[in-house]
């Protein structure tokens, strides 16, 4: 590798290290800090610790069985957002009280904006890259689609019985266990590292591997000492400034914990790899539309010190609601691996509108019309739908 390019990855890294150390530093010192201080500074070591996770992860694909990196590697990239939604479900089970509407504002926001944002932003910049009107998708993304579909069409019980129950997270637990299971029988493309983990894997072999141990041992953490901080210096925030907590919650803390996914999406993109790119927002959304939703109920219930089923409100319902619709919206739009320009629009404008008309009344007309919109591309690519059903079940074959 030119030497230019490697100083370049070793001043990346030093810089995802350097986002951690005032945190740490103010950890270890017990230094007190504003709400609005503390949060900035947590929230930028888990920025930096999930750049770091994302860089390891990835980087591990060279060592590791192919079956166990394809599921791990992905499960890894979001360990930052469970952990912040780990929490909020854990202080649900202990305190009570809003926490319980902010263990679903989390990750119904963190899945909204891999979807409106991450899906949008890079079948944007790959038509802007190629000169094209439409982006083409690896047909291997037949898996991620027939899991999402299953798990999305499921998630429309939960805000009819007003709660998420064990039960609910067996079914999405087991979602995610047969899709990880299968994903290691699929073709994928080709491991091809890009940015800093090229500049990792062209390391001897020892010193390669110390570093991914590093990175992933210090990112937990870093993580570990920080998402209480992030979590709480938000919600004081809030009420610092008299702002909606359950909106910062929502939009606020899954920036910070999904910033690299779109980071590293977009980098590959920008390689011309769109196919890469995209596959990596769309595990991502498995993992959290299926594990993430799952693990909420059961941190709850342990948090609890009995079985437990995380209750819904009203608003928290109609999050759940619109979130699952615009799930089916995108499943629809992706289903014929194709995106066009105005497909790639429609899912950015319908994600902004929500800004713009944030009452009851908006969210669930909101979710009537991904609905609606839906319906016709899942009859215009019926066959599709089958093809995905098809593609699973040779895959259990194997």
């Amino acid at each position: 590798m030119p030497y230019r390019s490697s100083m370049k990855h070793r001043v990346q890294i030093a810089l995802a290290f350097a986002l951690t150390f005032p945190w740490l530093v103010s950890f270890f010192l017990k230094i007190q800090y504003l709400p609005h201080i503390e949060a900035f500074l947590s929230g930028l070591a888990v920025l930096g610790s999930a750049f770091l996770l994302s860089w390891a992860a990835e980087t591990a694909e060279m060592d590791v069985p192919r079956s166990v990196s394809l599921a791990a590697v992905a499960l890894l990239a979001v360990l930052p957002e469970y952990a912040v939604d780990g929490y909020f479900a854990w202080m649900a089970g202990k305190v009570g009280g809003d926490y319980i509407h902010y263990a679903t504002a989390n990750m119904t926001g963190a899945n909204r904006l891999l979807i409106g944002v991450g899906w949008s932003a890079v079948t944007l910049v790959a038509m802007l890259k190629t000169k094209r009107k439409e982006v083409e998708l690896d047909k291997a993304l037949n898996l991620e689609i027939f899991f999402l579909f299953l798990a999305s069409i499921y998630a429309f019980i939960l805000p009819l019985k007003g709660s998420i129950s064990v039960f609910d997270s067996v079914v999405f637990v087991s979602l995610y266990a047969a899709y990880a299971y299968l994903t290691t029988k699929s073709e994928r493309e080709e491991f091809e590292p890009e940015g800093v983990p090229e500049y990792l894997c062209n390391l001897p072999a020892p010193r390669r591997r110390a570093n991914v141990l590093f990175y992933m041992f210090y990112s937990g953490f870093i993580i570990f000492i920080s998402v209480e901080a992030f979590s709480e210096g938000l919600l004081g925030t809030a009420e610092m400034f008299g702002i909606d907590s359950f909106l910062m919650v929502q939009w606020l803390a899954p920036l910070a914990s999904e910033a690299p996914e779109f980071i590293v999406a977009l980098y590959l993109v920008r390689k011309l790899r769109t196919s890469a790119g995209f596959n990596a927002l769309i595990s991502s959304k498995v993992n959290q539309w299926t594990l993430l939703i799952g693990t909420i109920a059961v941190i709850f219930s342990i948090s609890s010190m009995r079985l437990a089923a995380l209750p819904l409100d009203a608003r928290q319902s109609e999050e759940v609601l619109l979130t699952a619709a615009q799930s089916v919206f995108a499943l629809a739009v992706i289903m014929d691996r194709k995106v066009n320009v105005y497909e790639a629009a429609a899912l950015l404008v319908l994600f902004l509108i929500q800004f713009a008309l944030p009452s009851v009344h908006a969210r669930i007309i909101l979710s009537i019309a991904y609905m609606a919109l839906a319906v016709p591309f899942l009859v215009l690519h019926r066959k599709s739908v089958v093809e995905s059903a098809r593609y699973v079940r040779s895959l259990a074959k194997r």
